[in-house]
C-alpha cells in the first residue's frame, strides 16, 4: 500500500542550516546512493573538511540539477512510517516568496529552521510572515546548531519563548518546536542522549504526528482554468485544469469572461472517457453550444458562477528593482489568464517583521516592501478572495524581466 504524499517546503533564515537539515533528512532516510555519499566524503577529505558535509550534498545534488542529471531534491522523497515526505526546494528568499505565491509548488506544510546561536532573525519572522499568508497552516519549527550552545536547555528555552511570541501574533496555534542539531544527527531521526532535559519527539516524529496530507478542496464550487481551445475532427476540445470542485459530464456549465455557455457531452483525461474530474485532473471537454472559449477562461456552473468584477483589494510583496506607484498600469497573470490592471491606491505598507501597518497611503512600494493595494482591472476579470479560493486567489504581476511581485486577493469590489 503506497504512502500517502507530503509536500514539504523548509524554510529560514540563510545561515541557519537549512541545506545541512535537508540533506541530514535525506541521509537519514537512506535515499541517497551509497556511491553519492562516498563521492562527497572524499571531496571533504580533498578539501581538508573533517567529516561529512551535508551541505555538499545539497550543492552537489544542485550541480547535477543544472547539468540535466537524474538526482534533484525534488526527486528525491523520503519515507517516514506514515508518509512519503517531497521537499520543495526554495533555495533563496526571493524564489521562496515567487515559488509559493504563485503556486508554481504548494506546500502542505513548513519546517522554520531557526538557528541556536543566532537566534530570531528578520528573514526567520518575515518567512514566518509569508508562510502564513500563503494558507500554508501547518508549521513545525527545528531550532537548529543546539552543538554551537553545548546543547542548553536555557538557550532553547528563551529562543522558544520568542518564537512562540512571533506565532501567536501570526495567528498560529501549538507550532511544535525541537531542538536538533543537524550536521550531528541529534534528534533529527535518531533521539539524542545530549537532550537528557528534552522529553519530546525526534523530527521526524514530530513530523508524523502533528502533519496530515491536503484534502482536496472537492466540496468548493466548480472553477476551472481552460489552457487551451481546438478543434479535432470537427468538435471543438476545451483542455481545462480543474482547481476546486468536481466537474460532471451531462451539466450545463458556464465561461467566463466570455460569456459562453454549453453543455458537457464529454470528459476526457489522457485518451480515455471519465464521468467525472476533480481538482488537480487535466482534461478535455467536449462542449455542446459554444462559440468563442478563450485560453483563461474559468469554467463553472451556472448555479455559482465564477464572478466578474474590476476592482480589488489585495496584499502584495515585490520581489524585483521595479517599483509600484499610483496609476501605474501593470499586467497580472492568474490561473490561465492575463489582464492589465490599474493601480488605484496604494492603500498601506505593512511591516513584515513586525507584522504592523508601517505608513498609510504611501506613494511607492518597492523591493522586498509588502503593501495593500487596490487595483482596477482594465476589463472584467475572475479573481477570487484567496481565503474562499486560494487557487484563483493569487496572482502574479509581470514585468520586462518576468515576475516582478505576487499577492493574493483580500477583497472583491
Amino acid at each position: 500500500m503506497s504512502l500517502p504524499k507530503i509536500n514539504l517546503v523548509v524554510i529560514g533564515h540563510k545561515d541557519h542550516g537549512k541545506s545541512t537539515l535537508i540533506g541530514r533528512l535525506l541521509y537519514d532516510s537512506n535515499v541517497i546512493p551509497e556511491q553519492k555519499i562516498q563521492e562527497i566524503e572524499e571531496e571533504s577529505k580533498r578539501l581538508g573538511k573533517k567529516g561529512f558535509k551535508f551541505h555538499f550534498l545539497l550543492d552537489s545534488l544542485e550541480e547535477e540539477r543544472e547539468g540535466g542529471l537524474t538526482i534533484d531534491i525534488m526527486q528525491t522523497p523520503f519515507k517516514t512510517k506514515k508518509y512519503l515526505y517531497t521537499i520543495i526546494d526554495c533555495p533563496g528568499h526571493k524564489e521562496f516568496v515567487k515559488n509559493m505565491i504563485t503556486g508554481a509548488s504548494q506546500a502542505d506544510a513548513a519546517i522554520l529552521v531557526v538557528s541556536a546561536k543566532e537566534g530570531i532573525q528578520d528573514q526567520t519572522k518575515h518567512h514566518a510572515f509569508l508562510t502564513k499568508i500563503l494558507g500554508i497552516n501547518q508549521l513545525v519549527v527545528a531550532v537548529n546548531k543546539m552543538d554551537k550552545v553545548s546543547y542548553n536547555e536555557e538557550r532553547f528555552k528563551e529562543v522558544s519563548e520568542k518564537l512562540n511570541k512571533v506565532f501567536i501574533s501570526l495567528g498560529y496555534e501549538k507550532v511544535p518546536i525541537i531542538p536538533v542539531s543537524a550536521l550531528n544527527g541529534d534528534n533529527v531521526l535518531k533521539r539524542s542522549k545530549k537532550f537528557q532535559w528534552y522529553d519530546g519527539q525526534t523530527l521526524f516524529e514530530t513530523l508524523d504526528k502533528t502533519i496530515s496530507p491536503s484534502t482536496l478542496p472537492i466540496s468548493k464550487p466548480l472553477r476551472a482554468c481552460v489552457q487551451d481551445v481546438y478543434q479535432l475532427k470537427g468538435e471543438k476540445i476545451v483542455v481545462c485544469k480543474i482547481e476546486t470542485g468536481i466537474l460532471e459530464s451531462g451539466r450545463r456549465v458556464i465561461f467566463e469572461p466570455s460569456g459562453e455557455k454549453g453543455l458537457v457531452k464529454k470528459i476526457e483525461m489522457f485518451g480515455k472517457e471519465i464521468r467525472q474530474a476533480k481538482p488537480g485532473d487535466s482534461v478535455g471537454l467536449i462542449i455542446s453550444g459554444i462559440k468563442g472559449v478563450n485560453r483563461g477562461d474559468v469554467v463553472s456552473y451556472p448555479e455559482n458562477p465564477a464572478k466578474l468584477f474590476r476592482s480589488f483589494i489585495a496584499e502584495i510583496i515585490l520581489f524585483s528593482d521595479a517599483k509600484m506607484r499610483n496609476n501605474d498600469v501593470r499586467t497580472i497573470r492568474y490561473g490561465t489568464a492575463e489582464n492589465k490592471c490599474k493601480v488605484l491606491k496604494i492603500l498601506e505598507k505593512i511591516d513584515p517583521i513586525n507584522l504592523t501597518s508601517q505608513e498609510k497611503f504611501p506613494d511607492v512600494l518597492q523591493d522586498g516592501d509588502v503593501g495593500k493595494v487596490m487595483f482596477s482591472a482594465i476589463k472584467p476579470i475572475c479573481l477570487e478572495k484567496y481565503s474562499e479560493i486560494p487557487q484563483l486567489g493569487r496572482f502574479v504581476i509581470e514585468g520586462k524581466r518576468g515576475a516582478t511581485a505576487a499577492g493574493i486577493v483580500l477583497e472583491v469590489k
